[in-house]
């Protein structure tokens, strides 16, 4: 029975609730941990974390949301990034799955795009604002009736193609490691050998991977809450 009990232990790393319990403790404790060389000159976690902060505002927040809206949810691109990079770096963990290589996670992430999209565009243009965000600027009034659905509908695939294009990387990149590692298996190590060093390489391949998709995703996410904010841009 120890075995068995061995075996239902270690699938425990591979539910996806675990995953982002982990994801959502390390983005927790590096915050936390930053607080403590925090003084007139930032030393150690706090030293990086403010050079991560001031990228992401800086490159990504301000010049797609303006000053205003950009330095505001400069915590929530923060976190986000962190988040997800997380999340996918222990998909290459030994004992961890990938969480955002399941669509039911990424489609979460998106979702939290849109309530965030539409709640940041209501803060800084009230109700006016928001329904102006989906007409776009110089619009005849007889396209009207088309337009208006198709803007609102483009929200939703915007949403979608954040969706996707986390979920597909991800598991695409896995698949084709573990398709790999079985070739090697069925011909043997010997002949196998040039597979082996083939799979090394995309398992560092995929660690850029991980760190460019959460960084495509952030990137994106401001892109298209800054069409929102500032639709005539």
């Amino acid at each position: 029975n120890l075995p068995f009990v061995h075996v239902k232990l270690l699938d425990w790393f591979r539910f996806d609730w675990v995953m982002l319990f982990v994801g959502a403790a390390v983005a927790v404790w590096i915050g936390l941990a930053s607080r403590r060389g925090r003084g007139t000159v930032p030393r150690g976690w706090a030293n990086a974390l403010e050079a991560y902060v001031v990228f992401i505002r800086n490159h990504i927040a301000v010049p797609n949301l303006g000053v205003s809206a950009g330095v505001g949810l400069t915590p929530f691109f923060c976190t986000l990034f962190l988040f997800i990079l997380v999340l996918n770096l222990l998909g290459l963990c030994p004992l961890f799955s990938t969480a955002t290589g399941n669509i039911s996670v990424t489609a979460a992430l998106a979702l939290l795009f849109v309530f965030v999209a539409l709640g940041v565009t209501l803060r800084c243009r009230g109700l006016h604002g928001l329904a102006r965000a989906f007409v776009p600027p110089g619009l005849s009034g007889w396209l009207l009736p088309m337009m208006v659905p198709l803007e609102v509908l483009s929200l939703f695939v915007r949403a979608f193609a954040l969706t996707i294009r986390l979920f597909a990387n991800m598991l695409a990149g896995h698949i084709l490691i573990f398709a790999l590692v079985g070739m090697v298996t069925i011909i043997g190590m010997v002949w196998g050998l040039p597979v082996l060093a083939l799979v090394i390489a995309l398992f560092f391949f995929e660690i850029f991977v991980c760190i460019f998709q959460a960084y495509i995703f952030t990137l994106l996410s401001a892109v298209f809450t800054g069409l929102m904010v500032n639709p005539e841009h």
